[in-house]
């Protein structure tokens, strides 16, 4: 009895494995089945889209209205040159006659109804004014004072320059009241300056200034 046993326990395990692999090759079988099938299906075209034709339109071209034809350009026209036409230069006018005088003889006798000339009255040299006299006066006035003036020797030595404006009144050709407006600089052309208005021989004023007191201002130069 257990012999028994031992031999058929293993039978159930091997029908199990023989079902199993029966049911992969059915599985097999119907999957190359199916590709088989689609694949005719395919070739065949009976799965194909039929194809969507589509109404052309035929366009008559004697409906459509022709392009108006842009017509010809004229002709270019024709610009005949024309030869300059020569200036007309005038005719130059005649020139007058020179006019010749004759001859009046050299040895012919004057009219005695002939009109002399009428003399022209002298003419005056103008009348100065009273401006003109007084610059003129003026002018002589430091002309004396630097006649007088003596160069100091010192300065000379040193060859030294300058020039002093000194004021002072004039009556009736008599110089006072002499001072320096305008110093050189230098005390010797100071002093030099104040020496010579003092020492000046003035002339007499001109008429109608006679009797009036003049204040005057002049330079001194002290120039070798």
């Amino acid at each position: 009895m257990s012999s028994s046993g031992v031999l058929a326990g293993p039978h159930p395990l091997g029908a199990a494995q023989n079902d199993g692999l029966k049911a992969l090759a059915l599985a097999v079988l119907l999957e190359l089945f199916l590709l088989g099938f689609a694949a005719f299906v395919y070739t065949s075209g009976i799965l194909r889209a039929a194809p969507v034709t589509k109404d052309s339109v035929v366009l008559q071209l004697s409906n459509l209205a022709p392009e108006p034809i842009p017509p010809a350009p004229p002709p270019p026209r024709k610009v005949e040159k024309r030869s300059p036409e020569p200036r007309k230069v005038p005719a130059p006018l005649p020139q007058p006659a020179p006019i010749t005088e004759s001859p009046v003889a050299q040895n012919a006798a004057p009219s005695p109804f002939a009109e002399k000339p009428a003399p022209s009255p002298p003419t005056q040299p103008p009348r100065p004014t009273e401006a003109d006299v007084l610059a003129d006066y003026t002018a002589k006035i430091r002309n004396a004072v630097q006649s007088a003036l003596v160069f100091p020797k010192a300065a000379e030595a040193r060859h030294d320059t300058g020039r002093t404006r000194v004021e002072f009144r004039l009556y009736q050709g008599q110089q006072s009241g002499a001072r320096v407006i305008v110093s050189s600089g230098i005390n010797m052309f100071d002093r030099a300056a104040l020496q010579a208005v003092q020492d000046a021989s003035y002339p007499q004023p001109p008429e109608g200034y006679r009797e009036q007191v003049r204040v005057l201002q002049v330079w001194v130069e002290f120039k070798r």
